[in-house]
């Protein structure tokens, strides 16, 4: 059998984790438990990993069956978040999935957690909301001056699907007047400038017209 990294099973681990929340739990831990065990074969899971990948597992389907509530569930993915695993990245995408008002209001403490893996959990959740139209872009511009690049990065990257806002491209000039670090500025300014060549076109599209 080939040998594969772990990356390799995150996205697989991240479908199977998404059917236990839709509630097909038999299918959903199955599936897992066979990616699992590939994993392990393959030497990409070693077996602390694997057990944190069942043991989260076990909690989103304890959540869904209704044993534990939203809380104790954010306490989980808040503690394989911090594990300093590769287990976080799919903490991450439960983070998004699970995510609506009352679970942000629940993990509101995340936005100034120390740990960058948190706070970039927190803001994949107000991505999911500010996509939704149920919270505003004041709650994500928050994080033009986070302490870790990693996460304005990622702002960036999120802002740069919704530039035909207004409002986004404000955070985006605002943000490149703060920012120090050459690599998000210049991505900034690809992502302004992309929108300044878009609203052209569109001008020259109506001029034509």
């Amino acid at each position: 059998m080939p040998r594969e990294g772990f990356e390799h099973y995150v996205q697989l681990l991240y479908l199977s984790f998404s059917q236990l929340l839709l509630g097909e739990t038999t299918h959903g831990k199955k599936s897992i438990l066979r990616i699992v065990g590939e994993c392990r074969a393959t030497g990409a899971c070693e077996k602390e990993l694997s057990d944190e990948i069942l043991r989260l597992s076990d909690a989103i389907e304890a959540y869904v069956k209704g044993n534990i509530d939203k809380s104790s569930l954010a306490n989980c993915l808040y503690k394989e978040l911090i594990s300093g695993k590769n287990i976080a990245g799919i903490s991450i995408l439960m983070v998004r999935e699970i995510c609506d008002k009352r679970f942000m209001e629940i993990v509101s403490s995340w936005s100034n957690d120390p740990e960058p893996v948190v706070r970039i959990a927190y803001l994949k959740c107000l991505m999911k909301l500010y996509d939704e139209g149920i919270i505003g872009s004041e709650e994500i511009s928050k994080f033009i001056l986070d302490p870790s690049p990693r996460v304005r990065d990622m702002l960036v990257s999120f802002l740069a699907f919704h530039i035909n806002k207004k409002e986004v491209i404000d955070i985006l000039i605002e943000m490149l007047s703060r920012e120090k670090k050459n690599s998000i500025r210049s991505k900034i300014l690809d992502v302004l400038s992309e929108s300044l060549e878009g609203d052209k076109k569109k001008k020259r599209r109506r001029l034509v017209g």
